[in-house]
């Protein structure tokens, strides 16, 4: 909650008059009850020692007057023969000359003979046998005893005639006039209640003050004096001690002693009056001060609070002028004033910072979507082109990530010379809106001056961009749609080796079409389905005619793409990151059906199709080796065909991994064998044993002579390094006949077969001609 300059001034004075008016009186109140607990003390000692010396008075006295009485003869004599009104004459003698409040006499089995007053009737058990076996044991007792509610102080000794027979007894009782006479001598108030061990609620039974207040006193018992109780003179005003009765065994009751103390805190009392009196003063003053001071400052202080309104309002440019007496005010308003200009410094920057990329000095991507928006909202016609660096990780690689930036630097700021915005997405993609549309020639144009080399020290930067068209709005809805329809672009732009692409449905079509397989595809491998199988196509040497191995062939069928090309799946499975999933399901697959072939006789090996991100998955080619010796078969029993263009990735470690696969027993082949650019020194270096020639050079071999030739010249060149030539894509009688007659080894493709599941294979292998005496490649 907010407050004012007066308050919070007069709250700074109240608050210091307070704590010191506090202070004073915890110090006096910490002094007063030292000095009164002290005194008090003091006079609980005196108290508690006249009283023991007072019941230790009355004990003697009515020792003497029991002796007297029991010595008596006449007494004595009276008790033995019984002759009872002798003995009530004796009694009332001796209770009239002592005064005593109790007399009783008894025979030794404790039977009341007599009671004065007739407290006990006659023939009645005394009811405090204990006593009795003291004065058998000790020959007299000395004791407390509570009788009908009162509390006495009761001797008893033996009557003798010579010997004992009978026990009198004499006792004083402790009532309130008792009480109140002693309150006279020792200054205090003394209480007797029942004993707490026996009685939860102790109850008074007499005590020197009014029964209530003594009742209170008894139930409320002060740990320590409390300030609130002295200042609002509360009940709770008395300092107490329990004290414990000379031979008081017997009797069950409790005494306490209690001194009022209030007298001792009438001086504290009257003090602080005086000074929470003093404290209002000083509030009062407090508040006209606080007036008076808030008044100089507050007025100033409001100018300045207008101005900083003004700032907040991002009004800098206006001048302060604050006049005070006060130097403090002076300096606040040249403090603010040099803030005001800071402010708007930073706020400048900080704009900056927040719509620009601190790079290229381009628009970043959440402020060109916030442009991109606003031009969507007003229906505004426009294009959007779209840059992208090709090869922007090789320039970082290459040159230096520090080349690589200024690349991007320069990039930007030959783009910035045009009319438009510009900002930068991510990495090295950059986004465009001309201030008009630009046509193919202009956009040739601009393409021409971005691929312009960039020049660092001494080195000469190739560049080369692609560009995505969008035109707006059309079907986008936000900015957020548009970037990914350029994502889209992009990549098919990247894709398909094209400068310009401008933006179709069917390239999102497309965009969706790959997420719809990823996505399907992903279920497939977790999920137990028949989607994912394999299909097998035979391989015949074309010098026996017989089937020497089978390749193996994923396919995928699925319930909501239909049937999706092994080609299509394959490398999107790579640009996601599931190829070694894919990998390892055809890996399992394709090992436990060569175990059932193996069951049912047949000889034949299988190959199957490693792509580039396999063979440089060492863990991966390890699996295999597993797999194969989980089912009890060879590394020979399994040709691994590789893909010329995918060894060109990583050769280095494509070569290594393919050399300990060799070392293993694996037998490796080169597929699709003259389409990629190296193949000689491919032959010269691999631990390859077959090539497989392209099928693009087998379908038209029996009627294109340069076919003809090719395969002729990769036949010889096959036989100078030993290498087995595997054709694929025979599909016709006259290519069979030309191949074997060139002595080819081996022959694949429709002519023999087609590609097929394991129940039909394993009926055409009951039924075909190539399969009699199979042989092991």
């Amino acid at each position: 909650m907010e407050i004012s300059l007066r308050q919070s001034i007069f709250r700074i004075l109240l608050g210091g008059v307070v704590f010191t008016a506090v202070l004073i009186l915890l110090n006096v109140w910490t002094a007063t009850s030292r000095m009164v607990n002290n005194q008090v003390e003091r006079e609980l000692n005196v108290a508690q020692s006249v009283f023991t010396k007072v019941v230790e008075g009355r004990e003697q006295q009515l020792i003497n007057s029991a002796t007297v009485l029991t010595a008596d003869f006449s007494f004595k004599q009276a008790v033995a023969t019984g002759d009872i009104p002798t003995i009530a004459s004796a009694w009332t003698n001796q209770r009239s000359r002592i005064h005593a409040d109790l007399m009783v006499l008894l025979d030794l089995q404790g039977n009341v003979i007599n009671s004065q007053p007739q407290q006990f009737l006659s023939g009645m058990r005394f009811p405090l046998p204990d006593l009795l076996q003291q004065v058998s044991k000790q020959g007299g007792a000395n004791e407390f005893i509570v009788v009908d509610g009162q509390l006495y102080q009761m001797i008893l000794l033996p009557v003798g005639a010579p010997t004992p027979v009978a026990i009198a007894g004499i006792g004083l009782v402790i009532n309130e006039a008792f009480l109140v006479d002693l309150k006279a001598v020792i200054q205090a108030d003394i209480i007797i209640s029942t004993d707490k061990e026996r009685n939860a609620s102790p109850v008074v039974m007499t005590a020197s003050l009014a029964e209530t207040k003594a009742q209170h006193i008894l139930q409320h018992k002060p740990q320590a004096v409390s300030w609130l109780d002295i200042t609002m003179g509360g009940e709770n005003n008395y300092d107490t001690r329990e004290l414990m009765l000379p031979n008081g065994e017997v009797a069950p009751v409790d005494i306490l002693m209690a001194v009022d103390i209030s007298d001792h805190y009438k001086n504290f009392s009257e003090l602080q009056f005086s000074i929470i009196s003093i404290s209002l003063v000083a509030m009062v003053f407090s508040l006209a001060v606080s007036m008076l001071l808030s008044r100089r400052v507050s007025k100033p202080v409001a100018h300045l609070v207008k101005a900083v309104e003004k700032v907040a309002e991002g009004d800098y440019e206006q001048s302060l002028n604050v006049k005070g007496r006060l130097s403090e005010i002076s300096n606040l308003a040249s403090a603010f004033s040099s803030m005001q200009r800071s402010i708007k410094s930073r706020e400048d920057r900080i704009r900056f910072q927040a719509q620009h990329d601190l790079l290229t000095g381009l628009f970043n991507r959440s402020y060109i979507e916030h442009l991109i928006n606003q031009r969507m909202d007003s229906a505004e016609h426009f294009q959007v082109i779209a840059i992208n660096l090709l090869g922007f990780r090789t320039i970082n690689d290459l040159y230096g990530y520090a080349n690589g930036d200024y690349c991007l630097k320069i990039l930007s700021e030959r783009l910035l010379r045009w009319p438009g915005v510009a900002g930068r997405l991510s990495g090295s993609e950059i986004l465009y809106i001309p201030e008009q549309m630009l046509s193919q020639l202009q956009l040739e144009t601009l393409r021409h001056i971005l691929e312009q080399p960039v020049e660092s020290d001494l080195l000469a930067i190739p560049m080369k961009v692609v560009f995505a068209e969008i035109r707006c709005p059309g079907n986008i809805d936000n900015a957020e749609d548009l970037f990914r329809k350029v994502n889209i672009v992009i990549d098919e732009a990247v894709k398909s080796s094209q400068w310009l692409l401008p933006y179709e449905q069917a390239l999102e079509k497309s965009y969706l079409r790959r997420l719809a397989i990823i996505t399907e595809l992903k279920n497939a491998l977790v999920a137990e389905q028949a989607e994912l199988s394999m299909v097998y196509q035979p391989k015949v040497f074309l010098s026996t005619l017989q089937i020497c191995s089978m390749e193996a062939l994923v396919r995928w069928n699925n319930k909501l793409l239909g049937f999706v090309p092994p080609d299509e799946f394959i490398a999107i499975a790579e640009q996601a990151g599931m190829i070694e999933q894919v990998t390892t399901w055809v890996m399992r697959k394709t090992i436990n059906d060569l175990a059932m072939f193996r069951a049912a006789g047949h000889t034949f090996t299988i190959a199957m199709n490693l792509s580039s991100h396999d063979i440089q998955n060492r863990a991966l080619l390890d699996k295999l080796a597993d797999l194969l010796a989980a089912q009890g078969l060879e590394p020979t029993d399994l040709e691994l065909e590789i893909t010329e263009s995918d060894l060109v990735a990583d050769a280095d470690l494509a070569t290594e991994n393919l050399r300990q696969l060799k070392a293993k027993g694996f037998r490796l082949a080169i597929d699709d064998f003259g389409t990629g650019y190296s193949s000689l020194a491919y032959l010269k270096h691999l631990p390859i044993d077959t090539i497989k020639i392209d099928k693009s050079f087998v379908l038209n071999l029996s009627n294109d002579v340069d076919d003809q030739q090719i395969v002729r010249t990769i036949l010889h060149l096959a036989s100078v390094f030993e290498l087995k030539v595997v054709a694929e894509g025979v599909e016709d009688e006259a290519a069979f006949a030309l191949l074997r007659d060139w002595h080819c080894d081996i022959a694949q493709g429709y002519f023999i077969s087609k590609p097929l599941s394991i129940a039909a294979l394993t009926e055409w292998l009951a039924v075909s001609p190539y399969s009699q005496n199979a042989e092991k490649l």
